[in-house]
């Protein structure tokens, strides 16, 4: 198989510089005054995307092919899985945003003429639209690297261009220096969970934000707020149904729910929502939806409702739970907070 990992820098949507999400964050000197190519990595153009990284430091900015796949003997390298990865915002350490499947790489970066959309922005990596995965804010949890301290050897070191090949075009070994990226890759192939992959996922994903504070410098104190009252609600529920003989399994990472619980011949899909709200409403996506209407005999949803934050802690204590077993969604409760209207 011939992988790629690509650091970018980090963006919500990377549809384009728009309220919120201006710019990468994280993506080197260039960004600090102007917008970098991967701002439109993720944006469709007649059924495709066209994905931009700077490979390293100094021009010329060539990608080493023959480090994905030593046979190549053109300018690019075909059905590629190019894994994009950031330096998360929230905490330290980089995370998987997304990647491609069945990517086109090119040795050099590759000029555009027509791509007003792009602002003409030129591009490495191009896919299908349908073959590119952008994960949501709170899924983007799969940490790059080893963790090891103190060792360098076997990370993404200062060069944004990681091959799974070595300068001999081996494969690198699966020990503990490098064992994270089969890891990675086994964690791309198996993701079952939910994408943004239109504008009414972005829509979706503003709105579950918007509990959080507004946009723009706040941004990254929003994902701090988010990620820590999440956690908060999946701890109380795993400790909840564990208590109650279940064997609970944390799925989120990869499924469209957050967790398998067991017991005996009853199997159940649990959905957890965390909220500083009342929890009057909570806001769904169209994947949460779908999934309890096929699956709401065994569905179940876990809500932590009035959570209260710290300056960077949940109060201890705070938050009421409501839990609805079997979680059956009603059509007449279902509210469409949004509507589109296509303008070409």
């Amino acid at each position: 198989m011939n992988i790629l990992f690509a650091r970018i820098g980090y963006m919500k949507f990377y549809q384009g510089p728009q309220k919120g999400d201006e710019k990468p964050i994280g993506g080197g000197k260039y960004n600090k005054d102007k917008t970098g190519h991967e701002a439109f990595n993720f944006k469709e153009i007649s059924g495709k995307v066209f994905g931009y990284f700077q490979p390293h430091m100094k021009s010329p900015y060539k990608i080493n092919l023959q480090r994905i796949s030593p046979v190549i003997q053109e300018d690019h390298a075909d059905d590629v899985l190019v894994i994009f990865f950031s330096k998360n915002p929230a905490s330290k350490g980089q995370v998987i945003v997304g990647w491609y499947n069945g990517a086109t790489v090119y040795e050099y970066c590759q000029e555009t003429k027509n791509q007003k959309s792009r602002k003409n922005f030129g591009y490495n990596v191009v896919a299908d639209h349908k073959n590119a995965v952008l994960l949501p804010i709170l899924k983007r949890r799969f940490f790059i690297g080893h963790g090891i301290s103190g060792t360098k050897e076997g990370n993404p070191g200062q060069a944004n261009a990681f091959y799974c090949l070595n300068q001999n075009f081996k494969n690198k070994p699966n020990d503990k220096l490098n064992s994270w990226i089969y890891r990675a890759i086994e964690y791309v192939q198996s993701y079952d969970g939910p994408c943004i992959s239109s504008f009414e996922d972005e829509v979706s994903e503003e709105l579950e934000n918007s509990a959080f504070g507004g946009s723009g410098q706040g941004f990254q104190s929003n994902i701090e707020k988010k990620a820590l009252v999440e956690q908060y609600a999946m701890e109380k529920c795993k400790k909840h149904f564990s208590k109650d003989g279940y064997a609970v399994t944390d799925v989120s990472l990869t499924k469209p729910y957050d967790f398998l619980a067991n017991k005996g011949r009853y199997e159940y899909f649990i959905e957890v929502k965390g909220t500083q709200t009342d929890g009057k409403k909570i806001i769904l996506t169209k994947n949460e939806v779908k999934i309890s209407k096929v699956n709401g005999d065994k569905m179940i949803l876990y809500l932590v409702h009035s959570i209260e934050i710290n300056k960077k802690s949940v109060k201890k204590g705070s938050g009421k739970v409501v839990i609805i077993k079997p979680w059956k969604l009603k059509e007449s409760k279902l509210t469409a907070v949004s509507y589109t209207y296509n303008m070409s």
